[in-house]
């Protein structure tokens, strides 16, 4: 049987959109003003034999183990023959990790990917490098949602609600649109656009680039922002909102928060009800997310399906341990929250946030509020390490609903759908988590029979 809580991670459900998409072939985007990366690799240290090598292992392992045994539609066999001697044409190991990422890319999924070694060892300690804003599409526009404090893009007078016109002297709109001409598509066109807007913006620590961005008003903010690595190590926020309904946001099922978060339902036990924060959730491991799940139910309940290449459990050890295709949340006397629960989502919740959202959802245990969610639900076994530092990630796992409805492409579809405008992040409103208290609080007065909502406890 399968143990979560195991010290082996048995299952990892990858850490998609909080970091960079490792998927696809880097875009070509407008030249920065690069600075020698801090403790860089040498540009090559893979003989042209190892490159070889490490592309055979690459593409057998995707052979041997991609859940989808017709391999989404591609030929596989050729796609060997179109890229080995591309790869042995590589003048470099950067060119060659480009050329892995873009032949993962041909699969259509965004958790079929390489890692350099570089990216590979950011995603470990929580670590990615940034002007310190992130963009969301609002109202058509690729508009700034959030600002890091103390970041290049805070200190040049970056606020969220402006729209980023003009990147490195051409007109951002422009860029996008080239992109998506040129992109392999993945998982979903939300996890497409993100991406873009990431590989568009993308550059080494410490380089720069010449932003323009159009405030509310229609003035414009022109500036140089400086890309610098961040540290994003997983956290949870609790707080009690007005209403006294009670707000948890935790940005990935990560075993470093579990404890955590256990903590803080504990101090929000006695709110009259719960509203989670997924909407920057990219994912985590199963071992996370089922006993935090569990915390919602009193007793064993059907959380979600999975099914494999074969149809049948992945095994591991020798059969010692197992992942069964149903999988179960909670157990007698688990149960640490009873009351109504609203979970907020967006394009960015994703993986294992998308499982989550989606178990709570279709057990009744909670109500939906937000945008569509990224359709990025594919699990990964285990990553494989290459020769160099490189990291493998296959989806070998198709995650569904307890229902058994598919989630990898389209995702979680909110009940109450509600996207921010560029209003309202000028006037620093959230109307999703509105909505969500508002339909909360309604639902705990007394209702007549005119007020259907009922909440599972």
């Amino acid at each position: 049987m399968f143990r979560p809580s195991a010290p082996l991670k048995l299952l990892l459900l990858a850490l998609l959109l909080c970091l960079p998409h490792a998927s696809s072939a880097r875009l070509a985007s407008p030249p920065a003003a690069a600075l020698p990366e801090p403790g860089a690799n040498p540009a090559s240290q893979l003989s042209a034999a190892d490159r070889e090598a490490v592309f055979h292992r690459a593409w057998n392992e995707i052979r041997r183990h991609f859940y989808d045994p017709g391999y989404h539609g591609v030929d596989w066999n050729q796609i060997r023959l179109k890229y080995q001697p591309l790869v042995r044409a590589a003048r470099s190991d950067d060119e060659f990790y480009s050329l892995l990422k873009q032949m993962t890319a041909e699969l259509h999924d965004a958790h079929t990917r390489l890692s350099t070694p570089l990216e590979w060892r950011e995603r470990e300690r929580h670590e990615g490098v940034g002007m310190g804003f992130t963009l969301d599409q609002i109202d058509g526009r690729a508009t700034v949602v959030n600002v890091l404090p103390d970041s290049s893009a805070a200190k040049a007078g970056v606020l969220p609600g402006m729209v980023l016109t003009r990147f490195n002297n051409h007109p951002f709109a422009d860029l996008v649109a080239g992109a998506q001409s040129t992109l392999l598509h993945s998982s979903s066109g939300r996890a497409d656009l993100l991406h873009v807007y990431h590989e568009i913006l993308a550059g080494p620590e410490r380089s720069a680039a010449a932003v323009v961005f159009q405030r509310p008003d229609g003035s414009t903010l022109d500036v140089t922002l400086t890309r610098q690595l961040y540290s994003t190590p997983p956290h949870i926020v609790t707080r009690i909102l007005p209403s006294g309904v009670g707000y948890i946001r935790f940005d990935e099922f990560q075993p470093a928060i579990r404890q955590e978060f256990k903590q803080a339902l504990k101090s929000l036990r006695n709110a009259p009800a719960l509203i989670l924060d997924l909407r920057q959730n990219g994912g985590g491991d199963l071992g996370t997310l089922l006993p935090i799940a569990g915390y919602f139910f009193p007793k064993k309940t059907l959380f979600a399906r999975d099914t494999t290449r074969t149809g049948k459990p992945i095994t591991f050890l020798g059969g010692l341990f197992k992942l069964d295709l149903q999988l179960y949340a909670g157990h007698d006397g688990g149960q640490l929250y009873k009351g109504p629960v609203a979970i907020l989502v967006r394009a960015r919740t994703a993986s294992a946030s998308e499982i989550f959202a989606a178990g709570m959802q279709e057990t009744g245990r909670a109500t939906i509020f937000g945008t569509q969610t990224c359709g990025c639900v594919v699990g990964i076994v285990k990553p494989h390490r290459l020769k160099g530092g490189s990291v493998l990630e296959i989806g070998e796992v198709l995650w569904m609903t307890p229902k058994g409805r598919r989630l990898e492409g389209e995702g979680v579809i909110p009940d109450t759908e509600i996207a921010p405008t560029l209003s309202d992040l000028v006037q620093n409103r959230d109307p999703v988590l509105e909505q969500a208290e508002l339909t909360l609080s309604a639902a705990l007065r007394p209702r007549s029979a005119e007020s259907p909502l009922t909440f599972q406890r």
